[in-house]
């Protein structure tokens, strides 16, 4: 079953590893087997390394450029990009940043969206199924997926 997560997702996981962002994250991370993939626009993998270069959030992890970018690495290994070719990504949300991951979602004929981001969460009608971590993490447990 794939799974599209958010750079909201991949970066929460840093900021809390136990958090349900850090046990989706560990779970792709760890050797297999897993009980889902983890998919994602190319959009990703810069935000991820945009955001936590930023002063608050490097300084609180207390990481440089070098292991910003090892994370970046591993991530590209863990999570199946997906292609969105030329195609030009819909409006979804109220953020043009939210649209891909979305998009992907569609495209990757993905299972879920998990995000903790607001836009994503307060779509009206989405095309997609929407969880957040939590909710995604309870649905796992239960067996659900």
């Amino acid at each position: 079953m794939k799974v599209v997560v958010d750079a909201n997702v991949c970066v929460s996981a840093l900021l809390s590893a136990k958090g349900n962002p850090a046990r989706i994250l560990d779970h792709v991370l760890e050797e297999g087997p897993h009980d889902f993939e983890l998919c994602a626009p190319s959009q990703l993998f810069p935000k991820v390394e945009e955001v936590l270069a930023r002063p608050k959030i490097a300084d609180r992890l207390k990481w440089g450029p070098v292991r910003i970018g090892l994370y970046a690495r591993r991530l590209r290994l863990a999570v199946t990009e997906v292609p969105t070719g030329d195609q030009e990504v819909p409006s979804y949300t109220g953020d043009p940043e939210d649209d891909p991951y979305v998009f992907a979602t569609v495209l990757a004929k993905a299972s879920y969206l998990v995000s903790g981001d607001e836009d994503i969460l307060g779509m009206e009608d989405p095309p997609v199924p929407v969880l957040g971590p939590a909710q995604f993490v309870r649905v796992w447990e239960a067996g659900l997926l």
